[in-house]
């Protein structure tokens, strides 16, 4: 089972947004083995905040992943190495290993 925690260094790959459906997967790298991948599911997004502005400097690094309970759903948050955070307001969130 993957864990927030285990998403610290992971390599951001793809945000995935899909509107008709409110949903949002992140797709991340954990590992150097193809199969090192996990999968954040986020379901009945209401909001997707993603800025790549790097004031940091660049990075594709996640330096800490959170969710905080909110009244009525959740916030994920996460923090890259870059300074940039993405914050995803939705009902629920979910993290599976992923295929290639």
């Amino acid at each position: 089972m993957i864990s927030l925690s285990d998403l610290h260094d992971a390599t951001l790959k793809t945000v995935d947004f899909g509107w008709e459906e409110a949903t949002v997967h992140l797709r991340l790298k954990l590992g150097v083995e193809a199969s090192d991948l996990a999968i954040v599911q986020a379901q009945g997004v209401t909001s997707l905040v993603c800025p790549r502005l790097c004031p940091w400097g660049p990075s594709v690094s996640v330096n800490a992943a959170t969710v905080d309970e909110l009244v009525g759903g959740k916030l994920l948050t996460i923090e890259m190495q870059s300074g940039d955070v993405l914050e995803i307001r939705c009902a629920g969130v979910a993290i599976n290993r992923g295929a290639q």
